[in-house]
């Protein structure tokens, strides 16, 4: 059931808004130390420089291509083999023997990995590419730029007539070829024209597109209301087949005549049986038969019920006019599915004529497509002729240099802002990192959503941390405050968490010492005085108790003097400046607390104090300490849990948790303890079984024990109650042994 209620949850946003705002300490260390490291790398690299010159390219000459594309003629003109594209000249000037020349005329070799050259085009839709070299030398930057610029445009120049030469040849082949094409396209348009003699079918194409709208419009509107009928026919159906033919009336009659007829049965079978028994033995064949029928009667008789249902049917009066409504349905259905062949008959003799006429005028505008194509085709092939004829006379250079190298390169590298501002992403992320990995790695309660994926328990309340010892509890004099009103939250929730079974007696424990336990008892129980119950608060540790101590009362006569019968009741509660509130202290502290709280005198006590108070409220030491609380959670109504952020171990709150379960404890939910309204939360711990440990000191302990040795050994001298002695007889070795075991 834990294990069902964890996985149904789910971590939300605000919860990892939560853990980061609890782990900001080791992001901001995680992020400064990355932001350190990086502003260092930034300002001890050495810097490099780069120089950056400029290409003009001006691809003006271009031969025909081979490949067609009738629907954009304009795309069979490609540009001059070694002047086609900004990538293609981008490509050649990155080659190896070019680098390597230009790295000679430099001085240096191309294998220096300290040289790098970077070819880029120089903008969007702009015929201009951007040569820049990065070097540690300014001027060794400089020279290689330019002199890659000049070797380039030298060897375009030598490229260009040979070009030139082949694209012309290209081109005539080319422009000869569509004109055959054109020719053969006018002749087909000819022919076409002269044997289907076409007119202008626009407007029968018109009026009969308008036709087979208007049929399409109808058929819609009868599949409509045809699909409406079938609809309603098929919900009247299914009517008609939930619909009961017969009207069943039950009545109820005695069985018993039954019963007589398998009673004398049986009394016929068994004096049968004990006839034969004089000729067969038991183990027969035939007698065993017998036994079986025997047995087959009585377990009839057995499963025979008293009274019998008799049912009697009669004829549906609402069947015979559902069918009526069906038989009309289905006529007016038939009538529909008439009608829509009619109209789809015509519909379909009208689109066919469409088609006719619009494929009569596609095949038209077809022929005519191919002709002008072929026009245009030719047409571009010329102009194209004799551009190529002019650039061949002219001889342009397709390159020129734009801008040469600069010969005061400024550095480049490193780039200090970028540096810096990746080190600050990544000392962000991996203080993220390591804030994840710890809170991973911590084992307390954080957060309450920690507790409840943990338990699968709701929440009952929040009680902020107060700092003043003197303001931590309740009075009757109080009006408002968060602390006040944390409490009437607790309160209302209590009360909804019992709505349909009795809650007359509350437990309220925690998982270790310090948690806030019983303060929490007291503020609840003055919470649930103020609202107008009758309440007892019971200090049920009888260990460290301390409610008399925050009520300024007496701890004695208290519970430890009821058990053992040295008083009555009424004489141990003692009243408080709440009105309705009555206090039953401790009493003097007993040798075998666990024992004491499970015995017989206890839940004597606890009907007592249920018949005296609406609620009764009992604080108890923490579960994992000693068996106390485990013991006293079987006989209360309800347990409170009250854990504290950032101290409560998960693995012990489990723990804990799971000893509640194992007493058959109804857990009602969890009380968040000393939260920290402004946002922050303390991380101290104290150890669960340190609870005890200061009233063991040498320089207290002594006498403390001594003194409330002999006051509980003068309460047991007076006591009257019988199961008290033996409980009381127990050794603090044993009862140490014990608590250990079950915690």
């Amino acid at each position: 059931m834990l294990e069902e209620n964890v996985a149904q949850n789910e971590v939300t946003l605000r919860e990892y808004l939560d853990l980061l705002r609890r782990r900001k300490a080791v992001i901001i260390q995680t992020f400064l130390a990355v932001l350190i490291i990086g502003i260092i790398v930034a300002y001890v690299s050495r810097p490099v420089y780069r120089s950056t010159g400029r290409l003009l390219v001006q691809p003006q000459i271009s031969p025909i291509n081979i490949g067609r594309n009738l629907d954009d003629p304009l795309s069979q003109l490609v540009q001059n083999r070694r002047v086609h594209s900004i990538e293609t000249q981008m490509q050649v000037l990155m080659t190896p023997d070019l680098l390597n020349k230009a790295y000679s005329r430099a001085g240096v070799s191309l294998d220096d990995k300290r040289i790098r050259v970077d070819v880029s085009p120089g903008g969007e839709n702009v015929d201009i590419i951007d040569i820049s070299t990065e070097a540690h030398s300014p001027a060794i930057a400089e020279a290689v730029t330019n002199n890659l610029i000049t070797l380039y445009i030298q060897q375009t120049k030598d490229w260009l007539l040979e070009d030139i030469e082949k694209s012309i040849r290209f081109a005539r082949q080319e422009l000869d070829a569509a004109k055959r094409e054109w020719e053969e396209a006018a002749r087909k348009l000819n022919d076409y024209q002269r044997k289907k003699k076409l007119t202008d079918y626009t407007t029968q194409i018109q009026s009969q597109t308008a036709m087979v709208a208007e049929l399409e419009r109808k058929e819609t509107t009868v599949k409509a209301d045809l699909e409406g009928l079938r609809a309603s026919i098929a919900t009247m159906r299914d009517e008609l087949r939930r619909m009961p033919g017969t009207i069943e009336k039950v009545t109820v009659a005695s069985n018993i005549t039954n019963r007589d007829r398998l009673q004398e049965e049986l009394t016929k079978l068994e004096a049968n049986y004990e006839g034969n028994l004089q000729i067969y033995k038991p183990e027969h064949a035939k007698m065993k038969a017998l036994q079986k029928q025997m047995e087959s009667i009585r377990n009839r008789l057995k499963n025979m019920p008293e009274t019998v249902r008799m049912r009697e049917e009669t004829t549906n009066p609402e069947l015979r006019q559902m069918e009526e409504k069906l038989r009309n349905l289905l006529a007016q259905e038939a009538g529909y599915v008439a009608s829509l062949a009619e109209i789809t008959g015509q519909r379909v003799r009208a689109e066919a004529r469409l088609r006719e006429l619009s494929s009569a005028q596609y095949e038209q505008a077809r022929l005519k497509q191919d002709s002008e194509i072929a026009q245009t085709k030719y047409k571009l092939y010329a102009d194209k002729l004799d551009n190529l004829l002019l650039q061949r006379s002219a001889q342009p250079t397709p390159v020129q240099e734009l801008v040469r190298a600069s010969l005061n390169p400024v550095p480049v590298r490193p780039n200090r802002m970028l540096i810096i501002a990746m080190a600050a992403v990544a000392g962000l992320f991996l203080g993220v990192c390591f804030a994840l990995l710890q809170e991973f790695l911590d084992d307390r309660v954080n957060a309450p959503e920690d507790a409840r994926r943990l338990l699968g328990i709701p929440a009952l309340g929040y009680i902020p941390r107060v700092e003043r010892p003197d303001m931590r509890l309740l009075t009757a004099d109080r009006s408002g405050g968060s602390l006040l009103e944390s409490y009437r939250v607790l309160r209302s929730n209590v009360r909804f968490a019992a709505v349909g079974e009795p809650l007359n007696s509350i437990m309220v424990t925690s998982t270790a010492p310090g948690e806030g336990k019983s303060m929490t008892s007291c503020n609840l129980a003055i919470a649930m005085a103020l609202d107008g119950k009758r309440v007892i608060l019971v200090d049920a540790d009888l260990r460290r108790p301390t409610v008399h101590e925050k009520f300024g009362i007496r701890n004695t006569p208290g519970l430890t003097n009821v058990l053992v019968g040295a008083l009555p009741l009424d004489r141990a509660l003692q009243d408080t400046d709440i009105e309705n509130l009555q206090i039953l202290a401790s009493g003097p502290l007993p040798p075998n607390p666990a024992e004491l709280l499970n015995s017989n005198s206890m839940l004597h006590v606890q009907q007592q104090l249920k018949q005296r108070a609406d609620v009764v409220i009992y604080d108890t030491p923490p579960c994992l300490s000693v068996a106390d609380a485990q013991v006293m959670s079987s006989n209360v109504d309800g347990v409170i849990y009250v854990v504290q952020l950032g101290s409560t171990r998960k693995s012990a709150l489990r723990h804990g948790f799971e000893l509640l379960r194992q007493a058959q404890a109804r857990v009602l939910g969890i009380v968040y303890n000393k939260v920290q309204v402004d946002g922050k939360r303390s991380d101290y711990y104290y150890g669960y079984y340190s609870y005890y440990h200061k009233a063991e000191l040498p320089s207290k302990a002594t006498s403390k024990s001594k003194n409330g040795q002999s006051e509980w050994e003068a309460l047991v001298a007076q006591g009257t109650d019988n199961e008290a002695p033996a409980a009381i007889a127990a050794s603090d070795n044993q009862n140490t042994a014990e608590h250990e075991e079950k915690a």
